[in-house]
């Protein structure tokens, strides 16, 4: 099943980040969306997360049958394994993420703090 993928969309630049804005004062946005269902986010894993995906998944329906709650499974895949599926088609999304994380390690206080806080 092949999740499919939405065109980039375009946002309205900051002016406090006018070098990455084109002429037309919109940035584009290459993100690739996942529909938060349990078979979209499993297509969109790399294999091994998407076995340990499908243990989780299964387990927590499991429990949602003994417990007849199903909160469980809704946050197991929307919230966790969503975001996880977001980034595996998305690790560019990632590198800014690293960057900071090291700027951090490395003692600069300002790492992390957007310019509009």
């Amino acid at each position: 099943m092949t999740t499919p993928q939405p065109e980039p969309a375009t946002i309205p630049a900051l002016q406090s980040h006018s070098d990455s804005v084109g002429e037309s004062g919109f940035v584009a946005v290459c993100a690739r969306g996942v529909e938060k269902t349990p078979a979209a986010i499993r297509d969109a894993l790399d294999p091994a997360q998407r076995s340990r995906f499908e243990a989780e998944y299964r387990a927590a329906l499991v429990r949602a049958a003994d417990t007849l709650d199903l909160e469980p499974v809704l946050t197991l895949v929307q919230r966790t394994w969503w975001v996880r599926a977001v980034i595996c088609l998305n690790p560019e999304m990632l590198h800014g993420v690293a960057a900071d994380v090291n700027r951090i390690t490395a003692g600069d206080k300002e790492a992390g703090i957007g310019e509009d806080r």
